[in-house]
């Protein structure tokens, strides 16, 4: 079981890694097409029209994909002032409960951020802007990065639980194979 888990978490970590590499490409893409539109504006006094909404509905995508990895990373902040000092076991029983009720959560976005998907694709629901996008391509990122955030957090239930082998239950450094 214990190799079976280990599995999943090594899938989920490649999933959150491909996802914040491709929300580092995204971050790239976006200053890019700023630095495009203020040398367009300001030098050729040629502004696009579609810079803004590309880069709004993108950097939206940045966030919903790089969650996953940050969490896995332990980057995300927390406040430790009562974990900090409690006992082990107490941390392990507190942390069980917020990794679960946080998958919950996730889990139960994602679902709702489907729906949401889908309703702007049968609607077929667009910006109100020049360039029409698609309101269900901007969105999808809610149903996308709540999935890789709730799948995350089921991986750090079973690592607290010591189910994972070669991961610090601390959540601080991954160790390597």
């Amino acid at each position: 079981m214990k190799r079976l888990i280990t599995l999943f978490d090594r899938g989920v970590a490649t999933l959150s890694a491909a996802a914040a590499g491709l929300a580092a490409a995204i971050l790239l893409a976006i200053f890019l097409v700023v630095q495009l539109e203020v040398v367009l504006r300001f030098v050729f006094e040629r502004p696009t029209s579609w810079s803004h909404e590309v880069s709004t509905f993108a950097i939206c995508w940045v966030g919903f994909l790089a969650a996953g990895h940050v969490l896995r990373l332990g980057r995300h902040l927390e406040v430790d002032v009562l974990t900090s000092r409690i006992s082990r076991k107490s941390r392990l029983i507190l942390g069980t409960t917020t990794d679960a009720t946080a998958f919950i959560f996730c889990a139960y976005a994602c679902y709702i951020g489907v729906r949401f998907v889908d309703i702007a694709f049968l609607m077929k629901a667009t910006s109100a802007s020049e360039i029409d996008t698609p309101l269900w391509i901007p969105y999808l990122a809610i149903p996308i990065g709540f999935g890789i955030f709730a799948l995350e957090f089921l991986a750090r239930l079973f690592s607290r639980w010591d189910l994972v082998e070669h991961r610090d239950p601390d959540f601080k450094v991954l160790t390597a194979d």
